[in-house]
């Protein structure tokens, strides 16, 4: 899927680079990042079947929060998002 795709040399390096991928997950929507959890869970099957037909349903949930709303927002106005979770 894509999601971490890091090779660390040593210790220090894989805390390093384990560090700033928590850090981007940690910028992004909430939501999002629950929706997409959900879709990488669905996908450890044999088929990726599963995940697929729930996109749709998946991001229609997201389309209609606040959050969503904020994203679009915060892009327009060239600024950083503040997510809520909701």
């Amino acid at each position: 899927m894509g999601l971490v795709q890091t090779i660390a040399a040593n210790v220090d390096d894989t805390m390093r680079s384990a560090m700033a991928i928590a850090s981007k997950i940690a910028a992004c929507a909430p939501l999002g990042v629950r929706t997409t959890l959900e879709s990488a869970h669905l996908a450890i099957v044999p088929s990726e079947t599963p995940a697929l037909s729930q996109i749709d349903t998946q991001f229609g949930r997201l389309f209609h929060t606040r959050d969503f709303r904020e994203g679009k927002q915060a892009d327009e106005q060239g600024r950083k998002p503040v997510f809520k979770g909701y």
